[in-house]
């Protein structure tokens, strides 16, 4: 077995040079039985010995001077300073004798001291920086985490606002709607048409305006700077398209969700920037003489299909309601709603929904030509 022995300033009490000479060769003994061997020693030679011979490792307890009190502070690899003239000058010995001493002490003996009480020195401040480094990153990690928790806060309760503004504002205009069309059945007998359509555009109007309290101004491009091909929101509804066409001087453009094509006006929608835009699925940057739309077909045309396939049931019921509104605004006699087979959950919430619409006369599935029952083909008032 591996034997430990302690050695507590071995050889002293005899010369130092013969003392320092026979320590040593005791260490190198030990060592050699393969002995684990901790010794404490204030001879320059055995400090020096582990840096000169494999298997010898320095250590070295802290001793603050200015206090003439141990720090219990292990340092390895760091050799001490005795300081016996500094702590002699501490406790008060005549100034005359420690200079005496230390110009009685040898050149290289007294540059050793001072190496080592500076090496020292550093060492501890070195080991005050690194605490002082470790506790300001955790302050500055739990920092971070709570600023985190506060922005994730405020982002969660911003969203809930604006869900719970957008529903208000959705059966506000639900109510509206009923009620123009209302005002629409009644003139349709005296036919005054044109203040029809313009109680309906009015409350286009109005709807665009309220919507566009809903979107973030620093996330919106002003409308006159757009060109055909950039991004665009539906105000109030979130979805995302591609414009088909520069609205400059028109009240309503053509663009593009998703795969389907719509008739919007102007009023209702919004630029999106390049660093706000969220990628649309599915959607490419068209060119002007790509514009996917039927020969002779005008605006109205365009707007009478809406293909919602591959949407959540809130996202197909938001671009319904707002194909309603642009159908009826555009006199459109039916729409045309492509949502599927799948689940069969599309077809059910949207069709649940035309049920109760002011603007819905009749719905039907669709002919096998027509697409099926994947189709729901709507009659307009």
């Amino acid at each position: 077995t591996q034997a430990l022995v302690l050695l507590d300033e071995p050889v002293t009490s005899t010369d130092p040079a013969e003392g320092a000479a026979l320590a040593e060769a005791l260490l190198l003994r030990l060592a050699a039985l393969g002995m684990k061997v901790v010794a404490t020693t204030h001879y320059n030679s055995l400090k020096a010995l582990a840096q000169t011979t494999p298997g010898f490792m320095n250590a070295s307890v802290e001793f603050d001077v200015s206090r003439l009190a141990p720090t219990y502070r292990l340092i390895m690899n760091l050799p001490g300073g005795s300081s016996a003239i500094d702590i002699a000058g501490r406790l008060g010995l005549d100034e005359g004798i420690l200079e005496d001493a230390l110009r009685l002490l040898r050149r290289e003996d007294r540059v050793l001291e001072q190496m080592l009480g500076d090496l020292q020195e550093k060492q501890r401040r070195v080991n005050e920086d690194t605490e002082r480094i470790a506790a300001l990153k955790i302050e500055a990690e739990r920092s971070a985490k709570e600023v985190a928790e506060i922005e994730e806060r405020l982002r969660l309760s911003e969203r809930e606002e604006r869900k719970n503004a957008k529903k208000r504002l959705t059966d506000d205009l639900l109510q509206a709607r009923a009620q123009v069309q209302a005002v629409v059945e009644g003139l349709k007998g005296e036919r005054p048409t044109p203040k029809a359509k313009e109680a309906k555009q009015r409350l286009a109007e109005i709807e665009a305006q309220a919507r566009e309290r809903l979107v973030k101004p620093s996330e919106t491009v002003p409308v006159e700077q757009l060109a055909a091909g950039d991004r665009v929101e539906i105000l109030g509804l979130g979805s995302v398209g591609i414009l088909l066409e520069a609205p400059q001087g028109k009240k309503r453009v053509r663009i593009r969700v998703g795969e389907t094509d719509m008739s919007v006006a102007v009023s209702g929608l919004a630029g999106l920037s390049e660093a706000g835009a969220e990628p649309v699925p599915g959607a490419l940057r068209p060119q002007p003489e790509h514009v996917r739309r039927p020969a002779g077909a005008d605006d109205r045309g365009a707007s009478t299909v809406l293909d919602v396939r591959g949407k959540t049931a809130d996202e197909a019921l938001e671009l319904t309601v707002a194909a309603l509104d642009q159908s009826a605004l555009s006199d459109a006699p039916f729409l045309r709603i492509i949502h599927g087979h799948g689940t069969g959950r599309l077809k059910a919430v949207l069709r649940d929904y035309l049920k109760g619409s002011p603007y819905v006369s009749a719905f039907r599935a669709g002919e096998r030509a027509e697409g099926g029952d994947g189709v729901t083909i709507v009659e307009l008032r």
